[in-house]
């Protein structure tokens, strides 16, 4: 394969992508996006797992951006098939935000395939990034705008990217000045760039970075102002600078009023560095958050790979968990559409250490000190990422925060502040970029799940589910699927752990569907052992609509899912054979 079919890769020249532009092709098995219902679900009602949750129209709610900046953009994700680099940071929060950016500082990011892949997966949009920066970006600018035919000969070299790539749009960030007379032809440019991406491509969206103001000076405003109104009303939305007060976000909120534009298309910045955003991000970045709701804003979240950049990869699952967590309850939950169409997962999030097929363990011919081996497969390939849960990790919530300065004296001034933060789950303490975890043990009177990557159905990782009420279930995915049939639904899971640790197969998981008539608590017809101690359940039901997926178990104990599949009922029940989505290609 040539070395463009292998690596995503930026334009970093306007000379680089008039030359290409007429030779890009679309990368292999880029999956559509998903459409999404037009409801959603609070996060607040979903974390204090409110059992009958209120549906609510999805465009009358704030919307919720991420913006993925990390140590420049392209690393091991921009392998079109993947590396081992397990290690390698990985998102899964996918149900709670609306856009998804792909950001560096190159003048053209185009998206990697494993993003567009994961999100559309998800129903989240995706949009590449437009960036120029200091004199080199005035002379970009400069060769754009000299002419009506040069700004449209860029616009419509961006949407013909979107639309050989599949994603949906761009981010605008120019932080560079802009000649007085050559606003208004910026301003044309991000209009016509935003009419015509509309015209090819369905739900497409064009966002201005609050950065060049309509004199022309770089100047952030960190508010919607007579400065910026402009580029905001000639596109999609605007994303505000981090240094907001809550001053500026009123008057943002009145300012879209005035103007009849909703509030939601202003996405106001949470620094995730805390850079002189309020709160000072990291772990007090809910802080952020409730202040931009109470405005009715939406929220562009940047560079939340702070929780694997800053602490590294060996604490990465906590510390990302613990992170959204603090978030969630200012989230809404969007609901994937499934239309007479199979659901199938193992919880795969891209990347694991051994990758496992059927139960089985992958390996491949290495040569080490000139022999050939096989060797255990890792793999980092968000590609492979199976749809996730919907719903927040439990316990996982701050309920204690203890800053310490008692180590500090005048001879090592310099050491790192102590922050001792404790969750329901366990206590942490951070010490600069140090961390150190002690784990917790589970209430027992609680029900909660974790992931884990000690062994897996397919793909690296699997769902731990830690029952001790049996009367509770375990509730895990939020969704919309519609059958013109009956349905069934196999389930692979792993040995039943009781609390002698004792290991039991009699006890099968208990399918969970809920629809607008209620809650239908399924039994297994079906218990079939397959390998490596995997066994494989199946149920079958008359429902044909289903709004929720979730597990019970009538014995407590310790399971692990390997894999949910959820599909209009075969015709020949006796002979079923398991038939789950296989995309190991290439592992």
């Amino acid at each position: 394969m040539d070395t463009d079919l292998e690596e995503a890769q930026p334009f970093k020249s306007l000379t680089d992508l008039y030359a290409n532009i007429n030779q890009i092709r679309s990368w292999p098995g880029i999956v559509q996006l998903r459409e999404c219902a037009e409801y959603v679900y609070r996060g607040s009602e979903v974390s204090v797992r409110k059992e009958v949750m209120e549906k609510v129209i999805r465009e009358n709610q704030p919307k919720t951006l991420v913006c993925h900046d990390m140590k420049g953009g392209y690393l091991e994700d921009r392998f079109l098939y993947g590396s081992n680099d397990y290690k390698s940071y990985t998102f899964y929060h996918w149900n709670v935000i609306d856009i998804f950016v792909y950001f560096s500082h190159y003048f053209i990011t185009i998206p990697p395939l494993g993003w567009i892949n994961a999100a559309h997966r998800h129903g989240v949009k995706v949009l590449g990034t437009v960036i120029t920066e200091h004199t080199d970006g005035e002379s970009i600018w400069t060769e754009i705008l000299e002419s009506v035919i040069s700004v449209r000969k860029f616009a419509n070299a961006l949407v013909e990217v979107a639309k050989v790539y599949k994603f949906e749009g761009w981010l605008l960030n120019i932080e560079n000045h802009i000649p007085t007379n050559d606003i208004d032809k910026l301003i044309y440019f991000v209009k016509y760039l935003t009419d015509r991406i509309h015209e090819e491509i369905e739900g497409s969206e064009v966002i201005w970075y609050d950065s060049v103001t309509i004199s022309g000076k770089l100047k952030w405003q960190n508010e919607v102002n007579e400065n910026n109104k402009d580029y905001f009303l000639a596109c999609d939305g605007i994303f505000l600078n981090y240094n907001w007060t809550e001053s500026r976000l009123s008057s943002s909120y009145s300012f879209a009023q005035n103007n009849q534009r909703s509030a939601f298309d202003i996405y106001v910045g949470l620094d995730v560095w805390g850079r002189d955003c309020p709160g000072g991000g990291g772990f007090n970045s809910a802080y952020a958050l409730n202040l931009i709701r109470q405005y009715s804003l939406s929220v562009a979240i940047f560079a939340p790979g702070w929780t694997h950049e800053y602490f590294g990869s060996k604490t990465f699952t906590d510390m990302e968990n613990i992170f959204w967590a603090q978030l969630f309850p200012f989230f809404y939950i969007h609901v994937p559409i499934y239309d007479n169409e199979e659901f199938e997962t193992s919880f795969c999030n891209g990347a694991g250490r051994i990758y496992y097929h059927h139960g089985e363990i992958q390996r491949e011919i290495q040569i080490l000190e000139g022999n050939a081996v096989m060797v255990e497969k890792s793999f980092y390939n968000l590609s492979l990422q199976k749809p996730q849960i919907s719903v927040v990790l439990p316990q996982l919530m701050l309920i204690n925060t203890i800053k310490s300065n008692s180590d500090v004296t005048l001879e090592n001034s310099q050491k790192p502040e102590v922050i001792v933060f404790e969750t329901g789950r366990l206590i942490f303490t951070v010490r600069g970029k140090e961390v150190s975890i002690q784990r917790k043990a589970v209430p027992q009177n609680i029900n909660c799940f974790e992931f884990s990557n000690i062994f897996s159905y397919n793909g690296g990782r699997c769902l731990k589910l830690i029952t001790h009420d049996t009367k509770l279930y375990h509730r895990l995915f939020l969704m919309h699927i519609e059958f013109q049939q009956e349905m069934e639904a196999i389930i692979i899971y792993k040995g039943f752990e009781n609390n002698d640790l004792i290991e039991s197969y009699r006890t099968k998981p208990i399918l969970i569907l809920k629809n607008e008539t209620g809650l239908q608590s399924i039994q297994a017809e079906k218990n079939l052992e397959i390998s490596n101690k995997w066994n494989k359940c199946i149920y079958t039901t008359n429902l044909r609509t289903i709004n929720e997926i979730g597990i019970a178990f009538s014995t407590k104990g310790i399971c692990y899912l390997g894999d949910i599949v959820l599909r209009p009922k075969q015709r020949n029940f006796s002979g079923i054979s398991y038939g789950g989505v296989d995309e190991a290609a290439g592992y």
